[in-house]
């Protein structure tokens, strides 16, 4: 096994633990209380459920870049998602209407990275607070990842949209014991395919042209 998918076991281990414990505190220490209460108390859980989801994803993926910029990769032998995605900062005067000056500083800067080794700023990488399925697609579409996870799409979303709901402090949503409990069982599914993605992808160095 690759040692950064090691890493990334590891994390997911640490949330995990976190997670199966909030369903302890909800077996456990919540008897006494009232239908109202214990249904406050798993309407909290969403948004702590939603921060490991999105934790997982975001420092597995600036793991990866940390690693891929350590091996000092010819631009010319990676995928051309990876280089796309390493100029994102590059393509920035192009956005919109280009002025001559606007597209002048592009080909300069261009020209002045293109002999250089393959670097991501880690700053590119962002799940905009809002880790919803199309946001883990271009996250995955950045690094020619496949995608694996289209059957839970609407766990996902569904996850995303509820916490975003209760952030913004909308109360009228009901949450039970079970609801958190299977969006719990399912992000460690979710988490489990995401790790066989990266073994993949490192053990096969999928990052590099064939």
């Amino acid at each position: 096994m690759h040692p950064l998918t090691e890493e990334i076991i590891a994390s997911k281990e640490w949330r995990v633990r976190e997670l199966e414990t909030l369903k302890k505190i909800g077996i456990i220490a919540l008897n006494t209380y009232s239908l109202r209460e214990k249904q406050q108390y798993y309407r909290m859980c969403i948004p702590y459920i939603y921060a490991h989801w999105e934790g997982f994803v975001v420092e597995s993926f600036k793991s990866l870049i940390a690693y891929l910029n350590n091996e000092h990769l010819d631009k010319k032998t990676v995928v051309n998602e990876l280089y796309t995605f390493s100029l994102q900062n590059v393509l920035k005067p192009l956005a919109g209407k280009q002025s001559f000056e606007q597209s002048y500083q592009f080909v300069e800067k261009f020209v002045e990275d293109f002999d250089k080794e393959l670097y991501i700023d880690p700053s590119l990488l962002t799940a905009n607070s809002n880790l919803n399925y199309k946001q883990l697609t271009i996250i995955l579409n950045k690094f020619g990842m496949d995608n694996n996870l289209q059957d839970y799409r609407p766990e996902i979303n569904q996850l995303v949209n509820q916490r975003n709901s209760i952030a913004h402090g909308e109360n009228g949503i009901i949450i039970e014991k079970d609801h958190v409990s299977n969006k719990i069982a399912v992000l460690q599914e979710i988490f489990d395919l995401i790790i066989l993605e990266f073994e993949n992808y490192l053990s096969q160095k999928l990052y590099l042209k064939m």
